[in-house]
């Protein structure tokens, strides 16, 4: 018996520096979520309070308790309390895991955060550099720890931090501290880097239902703040609007999988023009939501949430189909219609079976590849080499492309130049800007485009003076409220009837008129020729004394 006691002494005597261990990396070191960190100190102290009794007492069963208390200690300090789950290795601050985890355990009390995010990161971090960014990123942490040390600091990727605290927090003043930091350069290596960032605050007086509800909410701010054109100076403030334009988003995305499901897709079409003859030679397919208890849903609302979700594929399909059923129709057929431009978006380049779908339904409905005309924007040209074989396989089967909303973005004439384009779209940005305030950017971009053999086509023309300006400038299409708003298809039909049947009036009217002044012209003939005869008797009828006298 005294030698099971001396072992099972021997045992808890040469357990006692790994408790010492995790005592010594429990106030070292403060994991997140809060409450599990807890239940680990009470944890690893109940082990050593075994173990002392036990040295004391002899008891087995005080043993077998420290023991367990021991195995659940290192269990939680390689399971929950382990680093690598709460930490963000590049910026040494807790992660994603870790704010929701703190903010999951601790939801119903007051806290207050302040989230900034640095301005359109993915382009900055391909700007300079993963490795730099890093680097850059790690300073940042760095500098959040001190500047922040009674704060808990998260990093949640993509450029996102977030202070958060469980006591009242000067979030204005916090905001301003960080905007001032980021105003001055982070030194990577031997050079300056900097970067712009929009900060946001909240706290609990939102009311936000749910954890998920909160990271939605602070994801949608640091969104709406990216797509500002004006970088706003001062911090924003994420309150209950925000809340209701999530629960908002929300219903448009349910409304769109039940159109997308249902095949409920509308398709409006806008007509394009010839600039010079001003004849509808096009038009462009536009998508439209109408939904049961939504009623009109913008494209502005909706089309964001299907890239983003993954569902602008399906949508972009439904369109195409639905485009190429309207254009194999016999009746649309005979109108004379010679294109329809469908767009595509950055999505649905990047699905490296999209020609052999799109082909597939062209093929289907037996309609020309020549007479669908696909419109990409300058940002689907970003994995060029993916966009190049998707356009070649298109092209071969007899598809067009034209590139949309140049002059939107940063417009780049040298990457124009590398896709097959037959035709460049205005963004009617660009159009109104230049009737706006004129100047010679406009024409000259018309005119280079021209000198290269591109067609173009100017969006955004809503009065005939602009359409006359346009057309001096050389430009080849026309397309805008001037002529007519996106209708759906049947309206379209009835349009394109309207100025077949006018333009036929208009031929009508020119042959009568014609024929109304050759006939006057045949009178006037007549009529000369009898006054010339006139002349003549009249001339014969004179005496000749009077004509002696003359």
């Amino acid at each position: 018996m005294n030698w099971m006691l001396e072992n099972l002494n021997g045992i808890a005597l040469a357990l006692l520096p790994i408790q010492a261990m995790l005592v010594i990396f429990y106030f070292r070191r403060k994991y997140p979520p809060l409450r599990r960190r807890d239940t680990f100190g009470m944890v690893i102290g109940l082990g050593i309070v075994l173990t002392f009794l036990s040295l004391a007492s002899g008891l087995t069963v005080l043993y077998a308790g420290s023991y367990l208390s021991l195995l659940f200690g290192i269990r939680s300090f390689f399971g929950a309390q382990n680093p690598e789950r709460f930490l963000e290795h590049r910026t040494g601050l807790f992660n994603r895991r870790s704010f929701e985890g703190v903010m999951q355990e601790n939801f119903g009390r007051r806290y207050w955060l302040v989230s900034f995010g640095i301005y359109n990161y993915a382009d900055v971090r391909e700007l300079y550099g993963a490795q730099q960014m890093d680097r850059c990123l790690s300073q940042i942490g760095s500098w959040l720890r001190k500047a922040f040390p009674g704060v808990n600091s998260y990093y949640l990727r993509n450029g996102i931090f977030i202070l958060q605290s469980f006591q009242p927090l000067d979030q204005e003043a916090a905001a301003h501290r960080i905007q001032q930091r980021f105003g001055e350069s982070w030194h990577v290596g031997e050079s300056d880097r900097f970067l712009d960032v929009g900060c946001a605050f909240l706290d609990s007086s939102i009311c936000v239902s749910s954890v998920h509800v909160l990271m939605n909410c602070i994801s949608m701010a640091h969104r709406h703040l990216d797509e500002k054109v004006q970088k706003p100076t001062e911090a924003i403030q994420v309150d209950g609007k925000y809340v209701r334009g999530l629960h908002e988003e929300r219903a448009v995305k349910r409304a769109l999988e039940r159109a997308v499901e249902n095949d409920s897709v509308c398709v409006f079409l806008q007509p394009i023009v010839d600039a010079s003859s001003q004849r509808v030679v096009g038009a462009e397919a536009l998508a439209r939501l109408f939904d049961d208890e939504l009623g009109y849903i913008s494209p502005g609302d909706f089309i964001p949430i299907a890239e983003k979700d993954g569902s602008i594929s399906a949508l972009g399909r439904q369109v195409f189909r639905k485009t190429c059923d309207f254009m194999s129709r016999p009746e649309i057929q005979q109108l004379g219609l010679d294109w329809v431009n469908v767009n595509l978006s950055p999505v649905q380049c990047m699905n490296p079976h999209l020609a052999e779908e799109f082909i597939g339904i062209q093929q289907a409905y037996g309609v020309p590849a020549e007479k669908i005309h696909l419109e990409i924007t300058e940002e689907s040209i970003i994995n060029l080499t993916t966009l190049q074989e998707q356009i070649a396989r298109m092209r071969a089967k007899g598809f067009r492309f034209v590139l949309d909303d140049y002059g939107s973005g940063y417009s780049n004439l040298m990457m124009v130049r590398k896709i097959p384009f037959i035709n460049i779209k205005l963004d009617m940005s660009f159009v109104r800007a230049h009737f706006q305030e004129p100047n010679t950017l406009l024409p000259d971009t018309i005119r280079a485009f021209r000198e290269l053999g591109f067609s173009i086509t100017a969006e955004g023309v809503e009065t005939s003076a602009m359409a006359l300006a346009l057309d001096q400038m050389d430009t080849t299409y026309l397309q805008g409220f001037h002529y007519a708003k996106p209708m759906p298809m049947e309206d379209f039909y009835a349009f394109m009837k309207s100025h077949e049947e006018a333009g036929e009036a208009a031929e009508e009217g020119a042959d009568e008129s014609r024929e109304t002044a050759g006939k006057a012209a045949a009178a006037a003939e007549d009529e000369a020729s009898e006054a010339e005869k006139a002349d003549e008797a009249s001339a014969e009828d004179i005496p000749l004394a009077a004509s002696s006298v003359c």
